[in-house]
């Protein structure tokens, strides 16, 4: 009796443990999810605990990152980011600043350069970028008047972390939208397998203990037979 308790016992924790598990799956994706629908609305790329991915289409960066790469970065502030001591020129030589992936508003779109100067002006602290490249970015970044284009606070979306080599399937680039949704579509796969596993396993421990009762009762059934035959005997023996 007292294993029968314990076996139970462990049952529930498993049960328990296999619930737990389920509702935390479920409320990562919903995070995921609201994360993906968050970055859609102030057109920035969605971050999961601070990090995100980005595309790299060009060869700007190369060699530091070559054309059709994926990246990981890091949220940053601002004030964060760091760059050599030199001038532009030498800072880009010398592949000193730290690399931050911004949303360009004269250009309409996110680049992945290094920072090669920090200034201040007026409207606050503001970044130089350039590309890595020495053949095809000779200049930092520009605005449309020729000017050096100033990242804002507001403009900085991360900061560079590593190259993801094991995308590079993706050649041709995957929007990060996608990979969210894929991401999210794999713990929801991943949450329905483990519920029907769950179900499986309920009904199979519920048919289990329906049978070891079901034993019990007919063990205890015999029990009672053999014992009403014996006590027949009895009286058969005291009769004669």
């Amino acid at each position: 009796m007292a294993k029968k308790k314990e076996k139970k016992k462990k049952s529930l924790i498993r049960q328990l443990s296999e619930y737990i598990v389920s509702i935390l799956c479920l409320l990562l994706c919903l995070y995921i999810a609201f994360k993906v629908a968050y970055g859609n609305i102030i057109n920035r790329p969605p971050k999961v605990f601070n990090l995100s991915i980005s595309y790299v289409p060009t060869e700007s960066m190369s060699p530091t990152i070559e054309s059709s790469n994926y990246i990981l970065f890091s949220g940053i502030s601002i004030d964060n980011v760091k760059t050599g001591s030199g001038t532009i020129a030498e800072n880009h030589l010398n592949k000193d600043g730290d690399i931050i992936v911004y949303y360009n508003s004269y250009q309409k779109k996110f680049i992945v350069h290094r920072v090669v100067s920090i200034g201040v002006d007026e409207e606050g602290k503001y970044l130089i970028t350039q590309g890595d490249n020495n053949q095809t970015n000779m200049t930092p970044d520009l605005d449309s008047n020729g000017d050096y284009y100033k990242v804002r606070a507001s403009e900085v979306c991360g900061k560079y972390l590593a190259t993801l080599t094991f995308m590079s399937i993706f050649s041709g680039g995957v929007d990060t939208k996608v990979v969210f949704i894929i991401i999210i579509a794999i713990f929801v796969i991943m949450i329905a397998i483990q519920v029907v596993s769950m179900v499986v396993n309920a009904k199979r421990n519920k048919l289990k203990e329906e049978k070891e009762e079901e034993m019990a009762k007919l063990k205890e059934e015999l029990k009672a037979e053999i014992l009403k035959e014996e006590l027949e005997k009895l009286r058969n023996n005291k009769k004669e």
